[in-house]
């Protein structure tokens, strides 16, 4: 005290010094362990996402409505791990910047926001279309497309102004670059909760077509290349809500299980991209396909180049025979 006494807790009497402001620096590495295993995994989700939209860009054949709806779930993938390498990079790295809490972290952290709900519209929009492909059938793709254009990029806008306009007016949610968990989470929470629930009512729906009306024995058997898209959507949909689901279960801050819970986080946020191009990309028949098929044209290319170059002479000598 400035009268050189200790200070005497009020309600204890007690001697008490103020040590709130040390660092655990255990938990300090371990949250930065953390970190830096998230820009790890959603730095090899990007590169993955990026080649795999340079594949569909690039095979003209690949240009049909179920991939035009995979490569804007891709973009939106790629944005959202862009947006989330620069928060643990520039945002959560640098404590000067949390305790200043500027303008652009905080549009930073809105847009990171949309995008990760246009993730999950985008993935609505995968059960969608093989809903309505599968079982609606009469609808057309120039129709369809506008929207799930309205659904995968115009809803999330709705649901973010309505998170931002619910957490401006809260005071102490806007502190530390809007970091902090949240109330106000579940105004983007539910609306993704929602959307993962039909899609998986719209796939088990679907699975129930193939299996009885269009099972691969059948008149009218599916696509090869639609039954696996199902496939792949029915894992990606309950992987992309699981997160959300355990948001309310957090631990508490600074226990064992919080600690697994991060882990668990670590190991299955990051990787969404990585797993998305595997599924929808790396894995795709249509995909392998058109590799196939370019292969083939190479080796056709080869191989007439090398019959033009090897018979050249005796083709002359025949059509002279032929004259004479």
């Amino acid at each position: 005290m400035p009268n050189g006494t200790w200070y005497r807790s009020p309600s204890t009497g007690k001697y008490w010094a103020d040590y709130t402001d040390c660092v655990n620096t255990d938990d300090l590495q371990f949250r930065n362990l953390v970190n830096s295993l998230f820009i790890f995994g959603y730095s090899i989700s990007l590169a993955a996402l990026v080649m795999s939209l340079l594949i569909f860009f690039t095979f003209k054949t690949l240009r049909c409505t179920r991939i035009a709806i995979h490569v804007h779930l891709f973009i939106s993938l790629v944005f959202t791990n862009v947006a989330w390498i620069i928060w643990y990079k520039l945002v959560i790295s640098d404590v000067t910047v949390l305790q200043s809490n500027g303008i652009y972290c905080r549009i930073l952290h809105v847009l990171l926001q949309y995008f990760m709900v246009a993730n999950y519209m985008w993935m609505f929009c995968e059960g969608l279309h093989l809903h309505l492909a599968l079982v609606v059938v009469f609808v057309t793709d120039v129709y369809a497309m506008r929207w799930f254009y309205a659904i995968g990029w115009g809803f999330p806008i709705v649901v973010t102004s309505v998170y931002v306009m619910w957490r401006s007016s809260t005071p102490q949610d806007t502190l530390q670059c809007w970091m902090e968990e949240s109330r106000c989470h579940w105004a983007l929470s539910i609306p993704v909760l929602t959307s993962i629930c039909i899609s998986l009512l719209f796939l088990i729906n679907v699975m129930r077509v193939l299996l009885t009306k269009l099972h691969r024995n059948s008149i009218n058997p599916a696509p090869i290349g639609v039954r696996k898209a199902v496939r792949a959507a029915l894992i990606l949909v309950p992987l992309f809500g699981i997160h959300h689901i355990l948001i309310p279960y957090r631990p508490p801050h600074n226990t064992t299980w919080e600690k697994i819970y991060q882990l668990f986080t670590v190991a299955l946020v990051p990787t969404q991209g990585l797993c998305v191009s595997v599924l929808f990309c790396f894995a795709n028949v249509d995909v392998h396909g058109a590799f196939h098929k370019y292969i083939r044209r190479i080796k056709r290319r080869g191989t007439t180049h090398t019959n033009v170059t090897g018979t050249t002479q005796p083709a002359q000598s025949q059509i002279r025979d032929v004259i004479v």
